[in-house]
């Protein structure tokens, strides 16, 4: 088995569902007392939150290259970012290290088109929701014709997940309000929605299975990326895309 490593910490409540999930993937597998080896680097949320707020890229990409290096010098064979929003710098991670980044939208998009959907909700921070690194691989690689929530909304839904979700709010009073977006979204023609947040799925309750039944089905990105993590550790291929 391969051994997995994780940049963690943003925020660590869904670093900690990753580990949770990934141990029980293998003992699912493999039986017995087997668990996954696994390499966490978990970074301090609130120096990425202060970047974030002051629009520090380069600050932002400097501490996931330097995370993901670690993460190979320790031993890591393969390499997961656990936060959605942070792929739109998959691209420099990936090609300072020797070692396979498995993206977190190869997962989604993997899922979503093999359940035969065509038309998805995206819901996640307003860069996931706004930015072209994670709509355009899900349409270039998987054929999605991707849909988001208006501009309020999107606005809303950013502030839910920095202030409530990564703030220590308990996650669950947030599950009416992502309600109300998927049911906009199902109004618009969708036919499944992406929880690209890897905090949002937290909100209706700790789950062990990809997709939440709400008024569409509701993918939950933390779980998916997590099961694709060990499918690679134990010899599937690594990548649906380029990085």
């Amino acid at each position: 088995m391969k051994t997995i490593g994780v940049i963690g910490g943003l925020g660590w409540e869904s670093s900690a569902t990753y580990y949770r999930l990934m141990n029980l993937e293998v003992r699912r597998r493999l039986g017995g007392w087997h668990s996954a080896r696994i390499i966490i680097d978990s970074l301090d949320f609130h120096a990425f939150a202060e970047a974030r707020g002051a629009a520090d890229y380069a600050g932002l990409r400097r501490q996931l290259v330097a995370s993901a290096e670690r993460l190979e010098n320790a031993g890591a064979d393969v390499l997961l970012i656990a936060c959605n929003t942070v792929h739109r710098f998959a691209p420099a991670v990936s090609d300072a290290v020797r070692i396979p980044l498995l993206h977190i939208a190869d997962a989604a998009g993997r899922a979503v088109a093999q359940d035969a959907h065509r038309r998805v909700g995206l819901l996640g921070t307003r860069a996931t929701m706004e930015g072209n690194f994670y709509k355009k691989r899900l349409a270039r690689d998987f054929g999605l014709d991707v849909l988001v929530p208006g501009r309020g909304e999107r606005d809303e839904l950013d502030a839910l997940i920095v202030e409530e979700l990564n703030g220590g709010q308990p996650p669950e009073t947030c599950a009416p309000r992502i309600d109300d977006l998927i049911e906009g979204l199902a109004s618009r023609g969708a036919t499944a929605v992406l929880l690209a947040c890897t905090e949002l799925g937290l909100a209706f309750g700790a789950q062990e299975r990809a997709t939440i039944h709400r008024a569409l089905p509701a993918y939950d990105t933390a779980i998916l990326h997590a099961t694709y993590a060990v499918r690679v550790a134990m010899g599937e291929p690594a990548s649906c895309g380029d990085a």
